[in-house]
Formats: structure tokens, C-alpha cells, sequence
């Protein structure tokens, strides 16, 4: 492939205000957590300010707990709800520093607590399109429909989401009820709509995972812009930080993909790429 022009990192998201619509507690991290460090690295990072949102913050996952991650139990999701939030806490604060972002949850339950099932995969996630949806997954989309429409009334605003590799349901249903409201707001919308890989799933995803990635990318006329990337600080945050989450596999994903894409732009350090979308 030619060799792609890596963007200086205050040419990637211009944007001052940074909304990134988080579908678990670990995803700000994976999503632009390599972003984040090259703007402290660059001296950049004042220039942006940072708002999650988590979208599906009832959780009961725990990793390595086996039939737990289908215990729906209140008690099951307080456990799991109390560690990871305050793991997502903790790592967000190393990357911005505390108190200097906008945290909120819409309090949606996750996958596990509304009973999906494991996709085949090296990762405990269910794999899911609009095909599988069920009442409940209607519901989320329909209620995401309406809350990204108001987002996206935001001047000077950047709203980040998942580009859905693998099709991790949960991931599935926020981005494509962004790239519905993108569509059909057209010049209407304020705010300008990106779409990032989501690690470690990029860097897992097979052949044909990869080629829906890019039909997608195609349909919609998603401008790439790559930038700088910091794989190995990622993933010794998320061993630091997710204790109740991560295995060796987000290793792997995390420093696969960023091999990857170096190699894909023949580009001599660590990279990552998002994607916006053009109206």
C-alpha cells in the first residue's frame, strides 16, 4: 500500500470538544487512549476537552468467572458494576488527570445482563447484527437514536463511536444508530461524527470481519485519518487499571493491530487509525 501522510495529532480530531460514547467501562482506553498520550506527549492535551458517556453500565461481567457472566442478579450486577466503574475511573484519571473531564452513564444493561450469548471468539463477547436483535436490543437502538440526534446539535463537538469490528452487539447497535442520525441529519448536524477501531478486536478480527470493517468504511464514505500510536502504554494501563476485565488477549489485540497498520502504511512506528464521516 503507499505510504499514507500521518497527520499531526491537532489535525486528527480539531475539534475542542471531544464527546466519546463508550459502550463498556474499558472502551475510552481502547478507543483513543493512543490518542490522549500522543496530545500529552505533543503538549496538546489542554486544547481538548473530554466527555464519556457509557452507554451499557449495568454490567455483571467479570472476566474468568464463567457462568457468573449470566448471573443477572442485582447482586451480581452490583459487584460487577462497583469494580468496573471505578477501574474506568482510575485509568480516565491517569490519562486526563482528575476532575478535568465529564463522566456520566445512561445506565443500559449490557449484553450479558439481558442473556446473549458467547460469541467464537478468543474474547467473552456476543456477536450480534440486526438480524439478532430482540425486543430489549430495539429498544437500546431506538433510545440511542434519540440521544445521539441531540448530540449532534453540539457546536465544535466531536462525537467519537466504535467502528464495531467483530460485531460485539453492544457495539453494533451504537454505531449504526450513529451513522443513521449522520445520514439523516446530513448538513443539519453540528457536531462532526468519527469512527474509531475498537481494540482489541481490530487486532483479532479475521478475514472476513476485516471485510465487512471496510464495506462499511466504503458505504459511508468514512474519511481515514491515522495518527501516532502508543500500544505498549495502552496495554500496561489496562493491566494496571482493569483488573476484573482484560487477559492476554487485549495484549495481543492491542499490539497486533497497531503492528498491523504500520505495516499496512509502511509507517516505522506504532500507528492507529479513526475515521469521519463526511456529509
Amino acid at each position: 500500500m503507499t505510504k499514507l501522510k500521518i497527520l499531526p495529532i491537532e489535525e486528527v480530531i480539531p475539534e475542542p470538544t471531544i464527546i466519546v460514547i463508550s459502550p463498556h467501562y474499558d472502551d475510552f482506553l481502547f478507543f483513543l487512549g493512543g490518542y490522549v498520550l500522543e496530545l500529552k506527549e505533543r503538549g496538546l492535551l489542554h486544547t481538548k476537552h473530554f466527555r464519556i458517556i457509557n452507554v451499557f453500565s449495568r454490567s455483571n461481567y467479570l472476566a474468568h468467572t464463567g457462568s457468573g457472566n449470566f448471573d443477572a442478579s442485582l447482586d451480581r450486577i452490583k459487584l460487577a458494576t462497583g469494580k468496573r466503574l471505578l477501574e474506568d475511573l482510575n485509568c480516565i484519571d491517569e490519562l486526563l488527570s482528575p476532575y478535568s473531564y465529564g463522566y456520566e452513564l445512561l445506565a443500559e444493561y449490557e449484553c450479558f445482563t439481558r442473556g446473549k450469548a458467547l460469541a467464537s471468539s478468543e474474547m467473552e463477547f456476543p456477536h450480534g447484527m440486526f438480524e439478532d436483535f430482540d425486543e430489549r436490543d430495539q429498544e437500546i437502538y431506538d433510545r440511542m437514536l434519540g440521544r445521539i440526534t441531540q448530540l449532534a446539535m453540539l457546536p465544535d463537538t466531536a462525537l467519537v463511536f466504535p467502528i464495531a469490528f467483530k460485531e460485539h452487539i453492544d457495539h453494533f447497535i451504537v454505531r449504526e444508530a450513529a451513522v443513521r442520525t449522520a445520514s439523516e441529519l446530513g448538513n443539519e448536524a453540528r457536531a462532526a461524527f468519527y469512527f474509531q477501531e475498537d481494540k482489541p478486536y481490530g487486532g483479532i478480527a479475521t478475514e472476513e470481519e476485516e471485510a465487512r470493517i471496510q464495506a462499511f468504511i466504503g458505504k459511508h464514505n468514512l474519511e481515514r485519518r491515522v495518527y501516532r500510536h502508543h500500544p505498549e502504554v495502552v496495554v500496561e494501563l489496562a493491566f494496571n487499571h482493569y483488573i476484573s476485565q482484560v487477559d492476554e488477549v487485549y495484549r495481543l489485540g492491542v499490539l497486533n493491530r497497531a503492528d498491523t497498520l504500520s505495516r499496512m502504511y509502511d509507517i516505522p512506528f506504532p500507528c492507529d487509525q479513526l475515521f469521519r464521516y463526511e456529509r
